[in-house]
């Protein structure tokens, strides 16, 4: 390839993503369609967890406001990252061969790329939904935001795997509650470690 291509595909390839994650967020079916189904469009999806690192590190950051900072908060947040990124791979393998019990092979590549460009939203509304709380807003106003933005990122998952996988609404919650799954564990090693 010459002078920037590569590099230029791969941008327009996650711009794309994310504009489909985005229109998908918003209930437009439509968004679906601005995510590549080839291997390469999986591959590249992978973009998405740097594009999530300043949301997680803010998830974090909130649960400190509360909690108080632990004495050694980098490496805890080292371990936290590493952790967000163990919980991230193991989805994505344990999702393949789910994909071929329920003869989605073809339709997997899209799977991953959606549900990884729906993790750059997802991790945002749930950073944004715990702001009130850590500006010091009324409990009842901290917990509606939470409610609302965590509700709506397991919505968008959700939307998510039923459109990129082509399956019905109880398939898609298997999947979510197994990434969810996957996610609570990791949290409660995070927990564990530091």
């Amino acid at each position: 390839h010459v002078g920037g291509e590569p590099e230029m595909s791969v941008i327009s390839t996650v711009s794309a993503g994310i504009h489909g994650a985005l229109l998908l967020a918003r209930g437009r079916a439509d968004g679906i369609r601005l995510v590549d189904s080839d291997r390469t469009a999986a591959v590249r999806s992978f973009w998405a967890i740097p594009l999530c690192l300043p949301s997680v590190v803010c998830l974090k950051l909130l649960d400190w406001v509360a909690t108080g900072i632990p004495a050694h908060a980098p490496l805890v947040l080292g371990r936290y990252l590493l952790l967000f990124l163990v919980g991230w791979l193991l989805f994505v393998w344990v999702s393949h061969p789910m994909a071929s019990m329920l003869n989605k092979q073809s339709q997997w590549p899209r799977f991953i790329a959606v549900w990884s460009y729906c993790s750059i939203i997802e991790n945002t509304l749930v950073a944004i939904g715990g702001l009130p709380g850590a500006l010091g807003a009324p409990s009842i106003v901290d917990q509606a935001a939470q409610l609302v933005t965590v509700g709506w990122a397991l919505w968008l998952e959700w939307y998510g795997i039923r459109l990129s996988l082509q399956v019905g609404s109880l398939t898609a919650a298997v999947l979510l509650a197994v990434d969810f799954t996957i996610g609570v564990v990791m949290m409660m090693l995070a927990a564990l470690a530091g």
